[in-house]
């Protein structure tokens, strides 16, 4: 016949053997989310890093864009100036043809630098 202290020892035994099982596989289950955590963590932080760096890029070029834009529109503006000059002074039919020959090389010029700008703007935003 069997001792009862010695199934209480038998029973303390499994129940100590089942909350060991028990504590371990709700540490391994933490431990798994705590790698997959992790994962994500560093997932992210590389796509802030990413977005940072484009941020970057796309300040740059849009500074330089403006800077170009008003070295642009400074350079149209004295063209402008000159042709009006000329304008004054011209005389003739073949004097004022040349004038608006030059009058529309004018606008082909600005209408070719608004386009130019955004179009670097954008090549040097999404390098």
């Amino acid at each position: 016949m069997m001792n009862p202290f010695y199934l209480v020892k038998i029973g303390a035994g499994v129940l100590i053997i089942a909350g060991a099982y028990l504590f371990g596989l709700h540490n391994g289950q933490n431990s798994e989310q705590l790698k997959l955590a992790r994962t994500q963590i560093s997932e992210l932080t590389a796509t802030v890093k990413n977005y940072e760096t484009q941020y970057k890029h796309q300040a740059i070029a849009l500074a330089e864009m403006r800077a170009a834009e008003s070295s642009a529109r400074a350079d149209s503006d004295r063209l402008r100036s000159r042709i009006a000059s000329l304008e004054k002074r011209a005389k003739t039919t073949s004097d004022r043809d040349t004038v608006r020959c030059l009058q529309l090389g004018e606008e082909c010029r600005r209408l070719l630098q608004e386009v130019r700008g955004p179009v670097e703007y954008c090549r040097k935003a999404l390098q």
